[in-house]
């Protein structure tokens, strides 16, 4: 675990203590151990995090082993690493014995008893869309150091011990695909289909999967179920698609803002941590920002990928002063299509000239001139010729983007996107081509399906997502701890939009960028709205039928 335990190294120096709460008691023979400090520093940090990592990997190692298992389940493992995380990430959890605290997270959470005598738990999945979204969520075949592959393996084995089964991910070229043809044969051999949610859709419109909420024994009110954002994804009272946190897609693909700090103190801009924390991190002060910081730095005269941007188009931000919901509930079940909003008119009429005058560049025009061929793609050299260079304020994308800067020179960080007003709620808008979880109408034992997905998503939320913050934010060199609080803000925030997974392919998937392109409010309504809204009560009535 070398490698695991080097870069936490690296990172150790910079996160101090915090004031969370870790019991400390008597040993046997009187010494007193305080619950985390695992190299007896008289801190509680990265660098306690470490030393239990170099102690589990069998190396040469003193470290007070009384106060390492903070658990206190009698073992010392990734989950005594895990708790420390989180409690240096300022999570709400507890070190210590269960005898002298109590811990306000999941640990008190009660599962069902079972014993499924070594029975297979299938997930059928696609290692080319995990490719694609950077996904190891899923899978692990052994410790390999790497981090997040650890964790997963762990998390596994976990449920396995505790259920009696065995975890098998099956890689299909296509899941979606797979799954049809197996459930038509009647051969459903797998419990979970792990897919792109976009993709999965037409196996939910065909009603082959289930309603997550009439599964028995999984709490779509538990953490690990991200309650809001599955509720998003409720159609016609149907919970066909859904997300957890067995895999970090909701989070790692939700959209986001980075800001190059190094640009805000040249501009004399406070970081928009505290713009956040206040409920003041609107789209005027975002605004406001992307206009001074466009810059002729070699003052030529012309605006080339030379010089410096807000980095945000004239046209996102429009739509982000002017966005609004594409359907409304009418109450009996259906959704009413909304075109536009009168405030969406006076919001355009408001900011459309003012943001005219936003400059910024194309991905042609960025790498234009640049050698691009140890780049991925188009997009990412992009992405890293500009604001990974510093050649703008803001970004946005997502935190899967956040392996594209280890090599920059500025310092960054992150935020959630900005609001229309202060006070409004955070919103991170998911997107539903990441893989989704779709569970068959016709598995086998629907009943150890949900005991054991609970259960996995349970150890999930405790084993790999604070694995997953840690990688995120030390080893991509964001070293302000505010970015954890960032993090836990931008989760809390993740949404979906229903009408990106159902209708993805749909008129209404690009009607609003068209009326705000060309501000034709009422006559594009009138030339696409009613096709629009018999879309949508088609997609209604099918789910109904199901019934």
């Amino acid at each position: 675990m070398r490698k695991v335990v080097l870069f936490l190294l690296v990172f150790a120096l910079s996160v101090s203590a915090f004031s969370a709460f870790a019991s400390a008691e008597q040993t046997d023979n009187g010494a007193s151990v305080s619950y985390g400090d695992v190299d007896a520093s008289g801190k509680i940090n990265l660098a306690d995090a470490s030393a239990l990592l170099k102690y589990i990997a069998n190396w040469d190692v003193n470290i007070v082993a009384d106060a390492a298992d903070v658990t206190a389940n009698g073992r010392v493992n990734l989950g005594d690493v895990s708790r420390i995380l989180q409690y240096v990430a300022k999570w709400d959890v507890l070190l210590g014995p269960k005898d002298e605290i109590t811990d306000p997270g999941n640990s008190d959470r009660e599962f069902v008893e079972a014993d499924f005598n070594e029975a297979e738990f299938r997930i059928l999945y696609s290692s080319g869309a995990a490719a694609d979204y950077g996904d190891r969520y899923i899978w692990a075949e052994e410790f390999t150091s790497e981090v997040i592959n650890d964790a997963v393996l762990e998390r596994n084995r976990q449920v396995e011990a505790k259920y009696n089964v065995k975890i098998v991910a099956e890689d299909c070229y296509d899941p979606t695909y797979d799954a049809k043809i197996r459930i038509q044969a009647g051969q459903c051999d797998f419990n979970v289909i792990y897919d792109r949610g976009t993709q999965m859709k037409s196996l939910a419109l065909w009603g082959c999967f289930y309603d997550f909420r009439e599964l028995d024994y999984v709490n779509l009110e538990e953490s690990y179920w991200l309650p809001k954002a599955n509720r998003d994804l409720v159609l016609a009272d149907r919970l066909y698609i859904a997300t957890n946190t067995v895999s970090m897609n909701f989070l790692a693909h939700s959209d986001i803002l980075y800001f190059n700090k190094s640009i805000m103190d040249e501009l004399s801009f406070a970081y928009p941590y505290d713009y956040v924390d206040s409920d003041t991190w609107t789209y005027d002060v975002v605004i406001d920002m992307v206009m001074a910081a466009e810059k002729d730095v070699n003052k030529d005269g012309v605006l080339t990928n030379k010089d410096r941007f807000g980095g945000i188009s004239g046209d996102v931000l429009l739509r982000g002063v002017c966005s609004a919901p594409l359907v409304e509930e009418n109450g009996d079940g259906g959704y009413t299509f909304i075109p536009f909003t009168e405030k969406m008119v006076d919001q355009y009429n408001k900011y459309k000239s003012k943001l005219d005058c936003v400059e910024n560049l194309t991905e042609d025009q960025i790498i234009e001139g640049k050698d691009i061929s140890q780049f991925p793609s188009k997009s990412a050299a992009a992405r890293f010729l500009s604001f990974g260079e510093g050649h703008t304020l803001f970004m946005q994308g997502n935190l899967e983007m956040t392996k594209e800067f280890v090599d920059m020179k500025d310092d960054y960080g992150i935020v959630p996107m900005p609001v229309v007003n202060a006070g409004d709620e955070y919103v991170a808008i998911a997107d539903c081509s990441a893989p989704m979880f779709a569970i068959p109408l016709s598995v086998y034992d629907p009943e150890m399906t949900g005991i054991v997905f609970e259960y996995l998503a349970y150890e999930s939320e405790y084993y790999l997502m604070p694995f997953y913050y840690e990688t995120t934010i030390k080893t991509k060199r964001m070293q302000d701890t505010r970015d954890y609080h960032m993090l836990e803000i931008i989760r809390d925030s993740v949404r979906y939009n229903w009408t990106d997974l159902y209708m993805w392919d749909s008129d209404i998937a690009w009607f609003r960028d068209r009326i705000l392109s060309y501000g034709t409010f009422v006559s594009t309504a009138k030339q696409y709205g009613a096709k629009i809204q018999g879309d949508i009560n088609d997609i209604i009535n099918k789910i109904k039928s199901f019934r």
